[in-house]
Formats: structure tokens, C-alpha cells, sequence
């Protein structure tokens, strides 16, 4: 299990030191010409990241670029993203740790003391959301 300052100290890390992109069901993969393929033409997130302005950005990104969207951040680092380049999750197994490949909505009902008010008394680490996205309060009034 990862303790909730883990979870914020890794989201940082990747939000500063780390090229990222938001590309619609990645979980961290490299924008390799192979990834970039696989993700504008990926099922259900195809209609999001085959857009032409989204299409572009994603044939823009070099291979540095690490591809995420909101709830695969979190799930992404759960499952052991650590910035592998040559890897094809960036070093991430999918559906390791027990943690299961849920969307947004599935993953905050499954925080049972997450509350619909009280804002301004968030604790690094806790999750925030709105319908069909989730982040990760990191303090300061920032989430990543």
C-alpha cells in the first residue's frame, strides 16, 4: 500500500521533471511512433485522441513524452510508473498492486470518506474530482 505522501511526492516528480502529455487512456506510455499510433486509434478513447488539434499534439510529442490522462496518472504511478523510456507503460504494469483499471467515476466511489465539501481542509494525497475526471491534491490549493 502507498501512503499518501508517496502518492503526492511521485505526481509531483512526474509533473515537474517529466514531459507529459494528455493523451486519453495512457497510463504513461512513451509517445513512441508506435504509442502515438495506438493511442490516436485506441477504442473508446479514439473519438478524444484521434481530434485533429489532439491527433497533432500527439504526433508532435518527442519519445520523452510520457502520455496520461487524469485517472491514469494515479493508477499509472499505483502500478509502478517510474519514467522507464524503453518501457512500454514507462515502467507500469497494468492492473498490479491490486489496483484494479477503473475510470474517474469508479475510483472516487471507491474512496468511502471522500466528502462533497470541506475544501479548504484537504490533506495532501486526497483525491479531487468532478464528473469523469480525478486528481491528486498535492497542498497549497495545487492538485496535479
Amino acid at each position: 500500500m502507498m501512503k499518501a505522501s508517496e502518492l503526492v511526492r511521485k505526481v509531483v516528480d512526474i509533473a515537474k521533471n517529466y514531459k507529459t502529455l494528455y493523451v486519453m487512456g495512457c497510463f504513461g506510455a512513451p509517445m513512441t511512433a508506435t504509442n502515438k499510433t495506438r493511442y490516436i486509434n485506441n477504442g473508446a478513447s479514439n473519438n478524444y485522441n484521434a481530434q485533429a488539434t489532439r491527433k497533432a499534439m500527439i504526433n508532435a510529442a518527442t519519445e520523452d513524452t510520457f502520455g496520461f490522462d487524469c485517472v491514469n496518472l494515479i493508477k499509472g504511478v499505483l502500478w509502478g510508473w517510474c519514467g522507464n523510456k524503453v518501457k512500454s507503460y514507462g515502467g507500469a504494469t497494468y492492473t498490479s498492486n491490486g489496483v484494479p483499471d477503473i475510470g474517474a467515476d469508479q475510483m472516487i466511489a471507491k474512496c468511502t470518506d471522500a466528502s462533497a465539501s470541506g475544501w479548504d481542509k484537504l490533506d495532501p494525497g486526497e483525491v479531487v474530482w468532478t464528473t469523469g475526471h480525478i486528481g491528486v491534491y498535492i497542498g497549497d490549493g495545487l492538485a496535479v
